[in-house]
């Protein structure tokens, strides 16, 4: 099946992946902006399933790493994209014939579209993370045998890294040295795949969830409770868990630092209305990780964690967080493929520096509406 990205249907990607975000992966507008463009310039493009694209073809993922914030005031020209995807042919001595997405969350959505409208490319509707991670090896690519080398690497100024590792790990503790040294964000390319390693190892369909998330939100309008039912309806028709209500309330305090390079800290949410009397503590590492409730672990990592804002429904990121902020606190579980055992080898909570186990937060108890019913039973 292919379906074709035209401004409209790249708006919709845009608004939706940042509900796969769990508050982190980077604001969509700037290369929404820049997509928008490359596609008036070039035309639309074509997103394909993995299972309509030729299994001995190459697929190669693209992304940008890096700060935001540093993307923001470093402003990429899209050729960045461009030309790490030629590195890396040329380095693997390949032709790609498609391009596809590192995570689905946030600005990493964006990033293949962009490459493929400047590259007349079409993108395969799949990725690696079905979320934002922060690791370039949290990836059913990795779990799954691909290896992320070589990995190319380019910034704003022409400045190409080659990076070559038998080791995903590896390959991630030197890109981070080496995106500190290229000015703080990079566009990488990595993870090169025949389409057959696509369908056995990707996430599929994770863009077409997007843009049906970011279709059902623009329809409910900015009212918080008929987006949560339109997010419901959409999830529930995907490889993605129903969304849970944790707790409404205001946010009474907030912590938040930065430190090398990542952001971390707290927010307590105080209930309000039914969940008057509750309170939640969320605490993140660049995403959402764990919700606590009554002192005990309600959700966790790798499932998703979402703030919207009490008013419109629209997700908060941890940069926009702030004091008496009116939010909804909700989870969502993740696909059954994020929660095997090869994956939480490097996602479960425990690699966040997290106390407990995961437990998938649909098989716990709540009450009806939301908050947690027994806490006890469930640690």
């Amino acid at each position: 099946m292919k379906h074709l990205i035209d401004e409209s249907f790249l708006a919709s990607i845009a608004c939706g992946s940042l509900y796969l975000g769990s508050g982190g992966g980077g604001d969509t507008t700037l290369l929404k902006f820049m997509a928008k463009q490359a596609i008036r310039e070039h035309g639309p493009i074509p997103l394909v399933s993995p299972f309509h694209f030729p299994e001995e073809e190459w697929a190669i993922p693209v992304g940008i790493m890096g700060s935001p914030t540093i993307l923001s005031e470093k402003l990429p020209s899209g050729q960045e994209l461009k030309q790490v995807l030629s590195d890396l042919e040329q380095e693997k001595k390949i032709v790609a014939t498609a391009l596809t997405g590192l995570e689905i969350g946030g600005m990493n959505a964006i990033a293949p579209i962009l490459a493929g409208a400047l590259n007349r490319l079409p993108v395969l509707d799949a990725d690696g993370m079905g979320r934002a991670f922060p690791e370039i090896h949290m990836t059913t690519f990795h779990a799954y045998g691909v290896q992320a080398s070589p990995f190319m690497m380019r910034n704003e100024a022409g400045m190409k890294t080659c990076l070559c590792h038998p080791s995903n790990q590896e390959i991630e503790i030197q890109s981070r040295r080496h995106v500190a040294e290229m000015g703080g964000w990079a566009a990488i390319a990595c993870y090169a795949m025949r389409g057959r390693e696509v369908q056995e190892t990707g996430i599929l369909h994770s863009f077409s969830l997007a843009k049906r998330l970011g279709d059902a939100v623009m329809a409910a309008g900015a009212d918080v409770h008929r987006v949560i039912a339109s997010l419901t309806r959409t999830f529930q028709n995907s490889i993605y868990g129903t969304p849970i209500k944790m707790i409404e309330g205001q946010v009474v305090d907030l912590q938040r630092d930065i430190v090398e390079g990542i952001v971390s800290g707290r927010i307590i949410v105080e209930g309000s209305g039914y969940d008057s009397g509750e309170q939640a503590e969320v605490l993140f590492q660049n995403e959402y990780l764990l919700v606590k409730l009554r002192k005990h672990n309600a959700v966790t990592v790798p499932d998703l964690i979402a703030v919207l804002d009490a008013d419109t429904g629209y997700p908060i990121s941890i940069e926009e967080l702030e004091h008496h902020m009116r939010v909804f606190v909700i989870a969502i579980p993740s696909p059954s493929v994020i929660r095997n055992p090869k994956m939480l080898d490097f996602v479960a909570p425990e690699h966040f520096g997290l106390n407990g186990d995961f437990k998938p937060v649909d098989k716990l108890v709540f009450r009806e509406g939301g908050g947690l019913a027994n806490a006890a039973s469930r640690n």
